[in-house]
């Protein structure tokens, strides 16, 4: 198993509305998409070892539809492949084993937009933290219309078949609980670890924020501690407790001070690289996620949804990969002298 380190990075100070301000919260109430008498998910049974042309080793299951998910073994190598008709229909290139454990590769089917027609959730183990032992997972989401077209992707923390998509407990679309550990702090207790949760609905290959699902966090103490790994349906089940609140979309408050803004359109956006056309003149390049410097300097770029003002998670990655070309933006720079903060504001198009 591959072990990482993770780091925790208090870039924002939450402040929660008080339990007893808060209205009756219908998130609460939501219900995995996979339970219940007719789930809107189905998940695949676990990968078995197979014989597959081209690899050393090989570990596959089958999709309702007859395609076929398979992780491939080369020499110094792993890809993952989704295979339709003997032919490889996608393959990528995975810097993890996905060798060792039969849950290291999952996948569901389900309708998660309404259309009538099942997606298909590919889910990747990439890796376990020291300490607080995170889970990593990307997820690649293809489209239930088109099954050749390139798949959205995203990392989430903690991603469970059973607990990382939920629905409305009187029915409605499948939601992506995109969940992930964060520092933070509220008045009076001061700064901690938290669960944040951020409800996204899937669009025609994009995640988009559901602004009808607030932003959820659940301060990590004791009681927290000891339930997690052995409660059934988690994350989710961990935000709907009784200890959980409502954060601000954008969890602004501690972010080092404020030193610039900038307006711009973005060139191009490739990845987690970022090209943006300054209006002042001349061009930046962001690269998004966390970079580290000399002497324990941090370099921080996000995106964030102008719309809803939240974030985006690590790693998204539409099947368009040009969404973002043209779109008009704000860069927020925040800096002390040890972390620098961009957050890149995409605001609606004209």
């Amino acid at each position: 198993m591959i072990i990482r380190t993770a780091v925790l990075i208090a870039c924002a100070v939450l402040i929660s509305a008080p339990a007893a301000a808060q209205p009756r919260e219908a998130w609460r109430t939501d219900v995995p998409c996979t339970t219940g008498r007719n789930p809107v998910l189905t998940v695949a049974g676990a990968p078995a070892e197979a014989d597959v042309p081209g690899c050393v080793r090989a570990h596959c299951f089958a999709l309702p539809d007859g395609r076929r998910v398979c992780t491939c073994m080369g020499d110094t190598t792993v890809a993952v492949r989704v295979e339709a008709d003997g032919r490889t229909q996608h393959e990528w290139p995975a810097d993890y084993s996905l060798a060792g454990d039969s849950q290291s590769l999952r996948a569901l089917t389900g309708d998660l937009d309404g259309d009538g027609r099942a997606e298909t959730i590919i889910a990747e183990w990439q890796g376990t933290s020291n300490g607080l032992g995170i889970s990593f997972h990307q997820l690649s989401i293809f489209d239930g219309r088109d099954a050749a077209r390139a798949p959205v992707r995203v990392q989430v923390q903690e991603f469970t078949p059973d607990g990382s998509f939920v629905r409305p407990v009187a029915g409605g679309e499948c939601r992506l609980v995109a969940t992930g550990w964060e520092g933070g702090s509220e008045p009076g207790r001061g700064g901690g670890t938290y669960l944040v949760g951020r409800w996204m609905r899937y669009r025609d290959g994009r995640l988009e924020h559901d602004p009808a699902r607030p932003v959820v966090a659940r301060r990590l103490l004791n009681r927290f501690a000891d339930a997690r790994g052995s409660t059934p349906g988690e994350p989710f089940a961990h935000l709907r407790h009784r200890d959980a609140r409502v954060w601000p979309p954008d969890g602004r408050g501690a972010l080092p001070p404020l030193v610039g803004r900038v307006a711009g359109t973005v060139r191009a956006a490739r990845g987690d690289t970022l090209q943006i056309a300054l209006e002042s003149g001349g061009t930046m390049t962001y690269q998004r996620g966390t970079a580290w410097g000399e002497g324990h300097a941090q370099t921080v770029a996000s995106l964030v949804d102008g719309a809803t003002g939240r974030p985006y998670p690590d790693g998204y990655v539409p099947a368009d990969p040009r969404w973002l070309d043209g779109a008009p933006v704000t860069v927020a720079t925040y800096r002390d002298e040890v972390v620098t903060v961009h957050r890149i504001i995409i605001h609606p198009r004209p």
